[in-house]
């Protein structure tokens, strides 16, 4: 069942049981005070009469109150002469003891026992409502002593129009109820399909996103009610995976260009160690040419096996617990510089060092490896009688160090991927260097491990600036 059809029919079904249950209860309500006020009128009559009759009793010292006949011929005297019975038509029974009538105006006749009869009893009232030909009757039966006689005084009213007041009353209920639920029914109808009508459009756009459709928003209400809210999370919700996607899809096509770039790297070694092989395995070739065919061999075998441990070296950094230890940044850069000393003495580069005497919490060697593989490129990248320049300041709980240097440059749509296994901006000058493309790789492993942050910036043959972000917990300032 939809689920505006569900707030429809709850809403009508509560209505009913709300509506119809506080109808009825208000009723029945009313129904048992008007008989409340009916008996009660009864039981005012029935004084009135007795009190009349006693008002009136010093006739009866005249009269043999034995008799029957005398007897009623004083009530009849008595009802009408004072108009007991009046407008509101009462009636008036008078019975012996012995339960025999004296004088009665009822105008029913009563089969059967008369148990209002028989419930008198001195000094008490007793009331009784029993039906007589299809109408409510109510009595109220009591005793007087008249010249030391007792005597049976029932006064009776017709009360059926309580009664059919009350089928009246259900019968206008009926007629309201069924007036408000045609309204409310149209009125639920409306107000279930508006209320659903954006989790209808929400279903809907769920569907087309479930086809790829990552494009579409829903169109955010301006209330800043729960179903507002629920929009500006589902479009947030959209964004979040279509981010996730596009990551995914980038990672795809990184692993894609690692397993192409694996596949070269060593598929052109081979293919040129085969080659050189079978032209070395020809009896007529020159030693001139085979001096050549055992040079690129042992080239390519030494490309292979720089490949393989440069590969292994990136696995163990990845799978490496750091041995953390307090490392003095400035004397890590000379021992650096040291170890790239024949390249700038060879290229003419010159290497200008100034930051701040700062201890890092890293791992030794790893440091120097980050160090000297960015340095490396730099000298890579320069070009003759160069300067690198390496410069370290604070900046928001930072220490930041900048290696700058002033060559060919990276272009913008390499920026991205060069920290990718085997990405070469330049394939021929990588080669021509013996690089492999994975230094940078290498270098955001380690940054990652020491929570640095990697940024390169680059222009292409303006140079490029390579900025490494100590936190606050990796520096100390004080030696």
């Amino acid at each position: 069942m939809k689920f505006w059809k569900k707030i429809f029919l709850y809403s009508l079904i509560l209505f009913l049981l709300l509506f119809n249950g506080g109808g009825i209860i208000l009723i029945e309500k009313i129904h048992s005070e008007n008989l409340n006020n009916a008996i009660k009128s009864l039981m005012y009559k029935s004084l009135n009469v007795e009190s009349v009759m006693y008002l009136n009793a010093d006739y009866l010292v005249n009269i043999e109150v034995d008799s029957e006949s005398n007897m009623k011929n004083w009530m009849d005297i008595i009802i009408n002469g004072y108009s007991i019975n009046n407008v509101e038509q009462y009636n008036t029974e008078l019975y012996s003891m012995e339960n025999k009538e004296i004088t009665s105006d009822l105008k029913q006749k009563i089969q059967g026992k008369r148990e209002e009869i028989l419930q008198a009893k001195e000094g008490q009232k007793a009331f009784i409502i029993r039906s007589i030909n299809n109408k409510k009757y109510a009595f109220v039966s009591s005793v007087v002593n008249l010249e030391n006689r007792d005597f049976k005084l029932i006064i009776s009213r017709d009360i059926q129009y309580v009664y059919s007041e009350r089928i009246n009353n259900y019968k206008f209920f009926i007629l309201i109820d069924f007036i408000i639920l045609i309204i409310l029914s149209i009125g639920m109808y409306i107000i279930s399909k508006k209320l659903t009508n954006p989790l209808v459009n929400l279903s809907n756009i769920s569907k087309d996103i479930a086809k790829g459709e990552y494009d579409i928003r829903v169109a955010e209400s301006k209330k800043n009610d729960e179903i507002g809210v629920l929009e500006h999370n589902f479009n947030l919700m959209i964004d979040v995976i279509e981010h996730n996607i596009d990551e995914l899809k980038s990672l795809n096509e990184s692993k894609q260009r690692f397993i192409d770039s694996l596949n070269h790297e060593i598929k052109t070694p081979i293919t040129s160690i085969i080659g050189y092989s079978e032209l070395l395995l020809r009896s007529n070739v020159s030693e001139e040419i085979k001096l050549k065919a055992y040079e690129y061999i042992n080239s390519e075998a030494k490309r292979l096996e720089t490949l393989n441990s440069t590969l292994l070296k990136l696995t163990l950094i990845r799978e490496e617990k750091n041995s953390l230890g307090k490392i003095n940044l400035r004397e890590t850069l000379n021992s650096v510089e040291n170890i790239l000393r024949y390249k700038l003495e060879k290229k003419e580069v010159n290497l200008n060092i100034e930051i701040e005497n700062i201890n890092i919490l890293a791992d030794k060697e790893l440091l120097e490896v980050l160090l000297t593989n960015i340095i490396d490129n730099s000298i890579k990248a320069s070009n003759q009688n160069s300067n690198i320049n390496i410069s370290g300041y604070y900046e928001n709980d930072k220490y930041i160090l900048k290696i700058i240097d002033y060559g060919i440059g990276i272009p913008k749509e390499d920026l991205d991927k060069i920290v990718e296994p085997f990405y070469m901006v330049d394939k021929a000058r990588t080669r021509k260097n013996n690089g492999i493309g994975l230094g940078l790789s290498i270098c955001s492993e380690i940054c990652d491990m020491h929570n640095i942050s990697l940024d390169i910036e680059s222009e292409l043959n303006m140079g490029t600036v390579v900025i490494l972000g100590f936190d606050k917990e990796n520096y100390f300032n004080e030696i």
